[in-house]
């Protein structure tokens, strides 16, 4: 991976990945689907895809957003598996990963599934750059921001229609805000201090907020008394 640091970011090869899971929570949920798309000088060039055993019951409530039930991934293998399968290593060969919300997704994959210390692309800080004075709830979604922008995305919360959906947001996008000269690791940390400002302007503006109130104590340990 180092060697493509100093290389423009438009000629490194790059995958795209996204998954469904059993809830929000890294380190607690895990998947129970992954896509992957592969993008060479922005058009996709492969893909993958495999439902995933989580090895524990799917909440209702997240069946409810990706249509993933238990039954559908009975019998399916474990994400630690899936990763090693010839085809899935032959498209993240020689590629840089990304994802929409990153920080998310690559805590959903193993830490062997890609170097650790190296940094993915994150559309997520790309459209909070370029749609930084869109107003409304829901405006950084996925969806949202792929019909905003006319990129195609069949089916919302399928992980590899959104895999797809999130490199070609980028690759429409990135252009906009990263030269087409600046080295992959000029974006990279331009992404990060973009993150950094991120939550420098978030905490401002909580700073601002009124505080919330205190929750009520409980009045049964007096009445234990």
């Amino acid at each position: 991976m180092n060697s493509w640091f100093r290389l423009p970011w438009p000629e490194v090869p790059t995958v795209w990945i996204d998954t469904e899971t059993t809830g929000t929570h890294p380190g607690i949920d895990r998947a129970v689907s992954i896509g992957l798309v592969r993008f060479e000088r922005g058009q996709a060039v492969a893909e993958y895809h495999s439902l995933v055993n989580p090895c524990f019951p799917i909440p209702l409530e997240s069946t409810a957003i990706h249509g993933i039930t238990d039954d559908m991934v009975e019998g399916e293998s474990r994400i630690e598996h899936i990763v090693q399968r010839p085809e899935f290593k032959a498209i993240v060969e020689g590629c840089q990963p990304g994802a929409y919300n990153a920080p998310f997704d690559r805590w959903m994959v193993p830490p062997f599934t890609f170097d650790r210390t190296w940094p993915w692309l994150d559309c997520l800080s790309l459209i909070r750059k370029v749609d930084r004075f869109e107003k409304g709830q829901g405006r950084h979604r996925l969806a949202n921001v792929a019909a905003r922008h006319g990129v195609p995305l069949a089916k919302a919360h399928s992980a590899l229609d959104d895999a797809r959906a999130a490199g070609e947001v980028f690759y429409k996008l990135a252009p906009r805000v990263y030269g087409p000269d600046w080295w992959l690791g000029n974006v990279l940390h331009r992404q990060a201090m973009d993150e950094v400002m991120e939550w420098y302007r978030f905490n401002k503006w909580l700073s601002g907020q009124p505080p919330l109130p205190l929750p009520e104590e409980s009045n049964s340990a007096s009445s234990e008394a």
